[in-house]
């Protein structure tokens, strides 16, 4: 039998619990007791443990001859129709929970003489943990809720089978969300490709009442028009990253730079041209101004 069949299980056998898989298991068990004749008992059983055995009271003469009640333990052959119901409940409490664990987990609690309830309260603490962690795992959840995005080249299927399953977790840990903020969180996230249809879902759709399966279901409708935005983004892309066009980009480039280059040393050769040119002059014109103009100083005049 296959490990999702043992998880299951059938009419006759309780479903088997795996690590990482106590919540699921739990609901199947507590379904399979449902369906059994003495589900009642074994449910009292589980939660409020074995039935106190019944008593007799019984008058016996004592030793000064006075009549003296008691009180014993009544044996099985002498239970009550009630009384044998809930008997065999609490043996087949015992006997369900030792069939859905496998021996990694029956090694780890404490089976030996121990009660139906008992080992159902060892199970719940060691599969769920303490208070600190709860709060860890719920804070966990909550977080991978909110960071929740389509990975890239996932499709519509596989999205909207990781959000469910995100949800459930979150159902678990007894966090609800609102119908519209459901729809909301999975249209605003889905891959580019799919902004146009959730963009006309938001228009014509009212998403406070309408439940997050009934979207997925209308959206599915434009999986072919999708496939189709995807191939043309894809030749998009292609063109922008093809290795012969970006050789040609960076040949065009370098010509413009060099092109500016060449125009900025022409610039910066005619600046420096003109700046001899106005210096020769200077240095003319200083040697005619001292020519004309200049005169040795005497002692009397200087």
């Amino acid at each position: 039998m296959s490990r999702e069949a043992l998880a299951i299980g059938t009419d006759v056998k309780p479903p088997v619990l795996f690590k990482g898989e106590y919540e699921q298991w739990k609901d199947r068990f507590l379904d399979f007791i449902d369906r059994h004749d003495l589900g009642d008992e074994i449910r009292k059983s589980l939660k409020d443990g074995i039935m106190t055995p019944p008593t007799k009271v019984l008058t016996v003469a004592g030793e000064n001859g006075q009549e003296e009640e008691t009180e014993y333990k009544l044996p099985i052959g002498e239970y009550s129709e009630d009384h044998m119901k809930r008997h065999k409940g609490d043996k087949l409490a015992r006997s369900f929970i030792l069939q859905g664990i496998p021996n990694e987990i029956y090694v780890k609690i404490d089976s030996y003489n121990a009660t139906g309830k008992q080992m159902w309260d060892q199970l719940e603490k060691m599969m769920i943990g303490s208070k600190v962690g709860n709060q860890l795992k719920v804070s966990t959840c909550l977080n991978n809720y909110e960071e929740f995005k389509a990975k890239a080249g996932e499709s519509l299927e596989a999205t909207y089978d990781r959000f469910v399953t995100l949800l459930n977790e979150l159902s678990k840990n007894k966090i609800s969300k609102s119908h519209v903020e459901l729809n909301v969180k999975f249209l605003s996230n889905l891959q580019p490709e799919w902004k146009r249809f959730t963009r006309q879902m938001r228009q014509l759709k009212d998403l406070h009442d309408i439940p997050l399966h009934e979207v997925y279901e209308i959206l599915r409708q434009n999986e072919e028009e999708v496939e189709e935005i995807k191939a043309e983004m894809k030749k998009a892309d292609k063109a922008v990253t093809d290795p012969v066009a970006l050789v040609v980009k960076k040949s065009k480039k370098k010509k413009v730079i060099d092109s500016d280059s060449e125009e900025a040393d022409c610039e910066e050769k005619s600046e420096t041209d003109d700046c001899e040119k106005l210096m020769e002059t200077m240095l003319m014109l200083t040697k005619a101004f001292q020519k004309k103009f200049y005169k040795k100083p005497n002692s009397n005049s200087q």
